[in-house]
């Protein structure tokens, strides 16, 4: 893949994730979403309209605060060179990180650890992890199936070690920077024209 390429990649994957994480970064409860249709009467609150309501709230809704890393994962699946991994399997295991996080969290306000009055719409966890802890509550031994959760946890993380890694990320941007600044130095001061007379060209006097 050449450099131009990437860079535009780069360019577009970035945007949109930047877009995704404000969408969901700026979810109000108010807003329409998926499992609310209501439309407040003094307009979205979203900074994405309500395209951003509607993607951002609803991810917010299902996934709870651990939804803002979707955003990060979904670049990076997109971006990382080499392909070791592809994008498919980068996508389920971005899921799989963020509804175990989602549990996590869940446990954390269930036990207390976390006061939930002090909450707010954003910090509050999601349907998925709320029942998800229900069904291990009632259906299996909570211990056995917290053990499972963690092995998995470890699991997608170390497939993903090099996806969630910001380094690669970091590098692409500074290279395209520094590219574009190389550009943009040419045309402000052009290099001075090339001389086109060669020493074949003077006459000899001998």
């Amino acid at each position: 893949m050449s450099d131009i390429k990437l860079r535009i990649y780069y360019l577009f994957f970035g945007g949109i994730g930047v877009a995704l994480f404000l969408s969901i970064l700026s979810a109000d409860f108010q807003d329409p979403t998926v499992f609310n249709q209501l439309y407040p009467s003094e307009g979205v609150q979203n900074w994405a309209g309500l395209i951003g309501a509607l993607i951002g709230g609803s991810l917010l809704e299902i996934f709870g605060p651990s939804a803002l890393l979707l955003p990060w994962l979904f670049v990076r699946a997109a971006l990382h060179q080499p392909r070791q991994i592809s994008g498919l399997i980068c996508t389920y295991y971005a899921f799989v990180l963020v509804f175990l996080l989602s549990i996590i969290h869940e446990l954390a306000l269930h036990s207390g650890l976390i006061i939930t009055e002090a909450l707010e719409f954003y910090l509050q966890n999601g349907y998925t992890a709320k029942l998800a802890l229900i069904w291990l509550e009632k259906s299996t031994n909570l211990a056995i199936s917290l053990t499972v959760l963690a092995a998995m946890f470890i699991f997608s993380l170390v497939r993903m070690s090099q996806i969630i890694s910001p380094l690669p990320f970091i590098s692409g941007v500074f290279s395209g920077v520094q590219i574009l600044l190389s550009m943009l130095a040419r045309k402000i001061s052009p290099p001075p024209p090339a001389d086109n007379y060669s020493t074949t060209q003077l006459p000899n006097f001998k």
